[in-house]
């Protein structure tokens, strides 16, 4: 029986004394077993209608459920990497069509655009054209036009194994530990993941560089000759995907170095050796250079001959500048006019390289992934730690570093928060007591300013916020896990006991990234989606079913109700819809 303090109606001012209060009835039962027979009742049509709520250990925090438990119902066994085949990918690709059915989508680009092939590939024991697969994964539940975008490409050059089992693996892995790893809920339920394991088909099919003679990652429209663009099929089928999607982040998989480079990477941004110490730094560079310095250290050092961190740069710095490369063609084709060029190669409409001025903003890296194009099967690790920070162990190896960095990408193309727990309420307003929300954040690098709001409905903010800032997310390749916040409703708010108010943090982020980082960067401002998205509220884009709208304020994806005047336990995910940034 509940203990309550009260007043006797013969006491002085300020002498309590506890009483122990007779416990009512309902319906002719006592109170607390009506409440236990409820709450059972409660959790049966909870589980019925798949809803359920949960606090994983490390603190990530895990959204109710919508729908069915779309998931699998076994975690994944451990496997030892080994190098797929074409053949083996498409029905890797088909499979996962199959199992998770709420997730992916299964196309190619010879059905959705109409595209030819090249040359002859094997599948199902059979002789065909080789056609390009692509695999879409978005909880088609939740999927708006606002969901932010990001693309993998396994392979242009045939001959680069790595990427194609990589980024497969990657959709398997992610896909498989949806139900078990609420990192990767998240990123299942809040990204669009657009990934073609090899554009280059007929040469990944035949272990060629080219596809038919033509290098594929130097036929995209960008500082190159109008004739000599858009042969491949690769590079055609990547185009048309680009053309109806706003991708913000995107990496093109290679092989025969060791490294993750961005943009400039052409011979327009280029008048030296080192080409971007002559004045040619990209806009973006502040902000690209911070992403593959965190990215470098999560994805971690693989101890294996002369391949351990990623070195880490501008292209036309760390490796050499190329005509017709996707990198840059990504990056600047919708702003840069002087690299835009509109193909004729025949076969191929040059209105297809005529561009708006939105589609073409992402930050593109290549990462070339070993020094060895094709290293031994023995040096491709297991799913043992796929997720462990830094990599290095004796089970790492290359694939599982760069489905690291994948699943990276995926998570820092937009900024999250989320609440993840909270102490008591004080009883009354009149009684400035101060409440700890533990919250953790991503999809961002560094926290500029953090608070927390209490929001009544006009949409007017009650309560006194502890202020966060200058926090870095990632530090030294692990993110930051639970933060603590301190709030209160003071009593200068003249909120009415009674009064309902929705408890939510707030973050602005890596605001940094609009100046330049160093004294010879291009002093405008920065162009890509992925910059300005996250700090800039009247950055707006649009094509197709696509919109990316920036904001200033990015707000927790899930609220806290509570009434002021009543003793409570906040409850999280009372109210948790994952949402995209939102105006309050």
């Amino acid at each position: 029986m509940r203990e309550v303090a009260m007043k006797g109606a013969d006491e002085e001012e300020g002498d309590l004394r506890i009483f122990r209060s007779p416990e009512p009835k309902i319906c002719g039962v006592p109170r607390r077993v009506f409440y236990f027979m409820l709450c059972g009742l409660l959790v049966c049509a909870a589980v019925g209608a798949g809803i359920g709520v949960a606090l994983e250990p490390s603190g990530r925090a895990l959204a109710a459920k919508q729908g069915d438990n779309v998931g699998q119902a076994d975690p994944p066994e451990i496997k030892t990497y080994t190098y797929l085949p074409y053949d083996v990918i498409v029905d890797k690709l088909l499979d996962l069509q199959t199992r998770f059915p709420h997730f992916v989508e299964v196309f190619t680009t010879q059905e959705r655009y109409g595209l030819g092939t090249r040359g002859t590939c094997t599948l199902q024991g059979t002789n065909q054209g080789c056609k390009v697969y692509v695999i879409r994964i978005a909880n088609k539940q939740l999927l708006t036009p606002s969901t932010p975008e990001v693309f993998f490409s396994g392979t242009l050059h045939g001959n680069e194994r790595i990427g194609p089992t990589a980024v497969t693996e990657f959709a398997t892995y992610l896909l498989e530990m949806y139900n078990f790893d609420t990192w990767a809920k998240r990123l299942v339920d809040t990204r669009a993941i657009t990934i073609v394991p090899a554009a280059n088909a007929v040469g990944y099919a035949h272990n060629t560089r080219e596809e038919e003679g033509i290098d594929a990652n130097r036929d995209f429209a960008w500082n190159q000759d109008s004739g000599h663009c858009f042969k491949t099929i690769a590079a055609r089928s990547i185009n048309e995907l680009w053309r109806e999607h706003l991708f913000q982040l995107s990496i093109t998989f290679h092989g025969g170095d060791h490294m993750v480079a961005y943009p400039w990477g052409d011979y327009l941004h280029c008048n030296g050796l080192r080409c971007s110490e002559g004045g040619w730094t990209a806009p973006d560079e502040t902000g690209m250079k911070d992403l593959v310095d965190n990215i470098r250290s999560f994805v971690g050092s693989y101890n294996s001959g002369k391949d351990g961190y990623y070195k880490v740069g501008a292209l036309n710095d760390i490796i050499y500048p190329v005509h017709g490369g996707m990198e840059d063609w990504a990056y600047g084709a919708s702003w840069e006019s002087g690299g835009s060029v509109e193909c004729a190669p025949g076969g191929y409409a040059g209105s297809k390289s005529a561009y708006n001025n939105v589609t073409h903003r992402g930050i593109n890296l290549l990462v070339e992934t070993s020094f060895d194009k094709i290293p031994s099967e023995a040096k491709l690790g297991t799913s043992k730690d796929v997720l462990t920070i830094g990599g290095g162990h004796a089970t790492d190896g290359y694939i599982p570093r760069n489905m690291r960095l994948c699943w990276v990408l995926t998570d820092v193309i937009q900024p999250w928060l989320t609440i993840l727990n909270s102490d008591e309420l004080p009883s009354s307003i009149t009684e400035e007591v101060p409440v700890n929300v533990k919250w953790e954040a991503g999809g961002a690098f560094k926290i500029d300013t953090a608070e927390i709001v209490c929001l009544d409905a006009q949409g007017v903010n009650k309560c006194s916020s502890q202020e966060v800032t200058n926090l870095n997310v990632w530090h030294g390749g692990a993110k930051r896990g639970q933060i603590l916040t301190e709030f209160s409703v003071p009593t200068s708010s003249g909120v009415a006991p009674g009064t309902s108010l929705r408890v939510k943090m707030r973050m602005k982020v890596d605001s940094g990234w609009r100046d330049p980082s160093r004294h010879e960067a291009f002093t405008g401002d920065p162009q890509s989606h992925f910059v300005r998205a996250r700090s800039d509220p009247t950055w707006f884009a649009a094509t197709g079913n696509s919109i990316i709208q920036g904001t200033e304020w990015w707000y927790s994806d899930n609220e806290v109700v509570i009434t002021v005047g009543s003793r409570r336990r906040l409850q999280i995910g009372a109210r948790n819809v994952y949402s995209q940034h939102r105006s309050y």
